[in-house]
């Protein structure tokens, strides 16, 4: 069995320090290349050494890989009890626990490995995994290509793994790994349910993220492929995307707006695209997101929709604003900003109000009992027009100036409503 490389999903810094000092027996590895980790002993096994990164992640590393004097102390020790450190919660090997803190800066110390699965011509069936995707695909891409496209794939796993919220992302029920169909022709991607000027679609009933090739900057001339640099908004598009995948198994739970306002959050962030997000400067970065929403006021100003109405619209009505016409734009924005305001803003600024709200619909049996939520943890006894009004001066601190529209402009609310 081939042994994973050096690990590559380390978390380089965040926010406190404090994470980094739960484990006593952590000290540096460095590879043969002269990377450096922080990683405890866990256990010596035939050629690799199992190491524990502070976060609760392992990884086995073959000896090969390590610098002489870290083969020569992982074989001198006794295997380490295999028990996470404490106030880590339980994951999957290599998945990383959820921050206690939120983070700053998450990284890929190096383009994610890639191994060829199936490359099938007379089919046109070409199979390629990275450590949390299967890329499907019906033209021959190569591992090379993949694992550099693949970063932006990986880093959004490892960045909804580890923000605070602890939404532990996995796979659809039935998949052991999440899944990214790609397509060669924007025909056949539009055949598959793409929509149109879409840099991607997450598709919850086909369990997969239907990709167009170009929107990943890769260019097939004959059966030659080409990489070049996508486009921001492309790779926002698919950022948001890929969180919607992240978050599966929470989309028939939580409200339609903070399922879009989750995914506007993420694509709000500094993508860095050697691997991994920037949330440094953070009201510089939701400014940003302002003004790619709602240009009124120089970007400096955005009309929201009237709170009551955003957070009981049904996905119907969001549907029904992709429309021409419709209020997208708006209704975006608006989750993304109120989004905002819950992790950053409300209460003491450490989301532990939003938390709170997700811990108790993950434990929700019924529609009521995830209202009671919202109710209980995100409004916390203040009406529409209160909150509307503490998120306007709160926002009005970042440096935007907030507005709202009248109620109304996704139409009327269907019953349910």
């Amino acid at each position: 069995m081939k042994l994973p490389a050096f690990p590559r999903f380390a978390l380089l810094l965040l926010a406190s320090g404090a994470i980094a000092q739960t484990t006593p027996s952590l000290r540096t590895w460095t590879s043969t290349d002269g990377r450096k980790i922080e990683a405890a002993f866990v256990a010596l096994e035939g050629d690799a050494v199992k190491i524990r990164m502070a976060n609760g992640s392992t990884f086995a590393v073959p000896l090969a890989r390590l610098s002489p004097e870290d083969q020569t102390y992982a074989k001198g020790q006794t295997s380490a009890p295999a028990t996470a450190p404490a106030g880590t919660a339980a994951t999957s090997p290599g998945t990383p626990a959820a921050s206690k803190t939120w983070p700053r800066t998450l990284s890929l110390p190096d383009r994610p490995e890639v191994t060829v699965v199936k490359e099938d011509a007379g089919a046109n069936e070409y199979v390629y995994r990275s450590p949390h995707y299967e890329f499907q695909c019906d033209s021959k891409l190569g591992a090379n290509v993949v694992r550099e496209f693949g970063r932006i794939f990986e880093s959004t796993w490892m960045l909804n793994c580890m923000l605070p919220l602890d939404l532990k992302p996995q796979p659809e029920k039935l998949r052991e790994i999440f899944l990214a169909r790609l397509f060669t022709n924007k025909e056949d991607y539009m055949k598959e349910g793409g929509i149109e000027g879409s840099a991607g679609i997450y598709m919850s009933g086909k369990k997969a993220l239907m990709v167009p090739l170009q929107s990943l900057g890769v260019k097939m001339v004959g059966s030659r492929v080409s990489l070049e640099n996508n486009s921001d908004e492309e790779m926002g598009t698919l950022i948001h995307e890929i969180t919607h995948q992240m978050m599966n198994h929470w989309l028939g739970r939580l409200p339609t707006w903070y399922i879009e306002g989750a995914a506007e959050y993420v694509r709000m962030l500094e993508y860095k695209r050697n691997g991994g997000f920037s949330l440094i400067g953070l009201n510089r970065l939701v400014q940003g997101f302002a003004r790619g929403r709602n240009y009124a006021g120089g970007g400096k100003s955005f009309t929201m929709i009237d709170l009551e109405e955003l957070m009981t619209i049904d996905g119907r009505r969001w549907a029904e604003a992709l429309g021409k016409g419709g209020s997208a734009n708006e209704n975006y924005g608006s989750a993304g900003l109120l989004t905002y305001y819950f992790y950053h803003l409300d209460g003491n600024g450490d989301a532990a109000n939003i938390i709170a709200f997700l811990r108790q619909v993950e434990n929700a049996k019924t529609n009521e009992e995830e209202q009671a939520a919202m109710k209980a943890h995100l409004l916390r006894e203040r009406t529409y027009a209160q909150l509307a009004d503490d998120v306007k001066k709160a926002l009005r601190k970042e440096g935007i100036d907030i507005a709202f529209f009248p109620p109304g402009k996704n139409g009327a609310a269907s019953s349910s409503n």
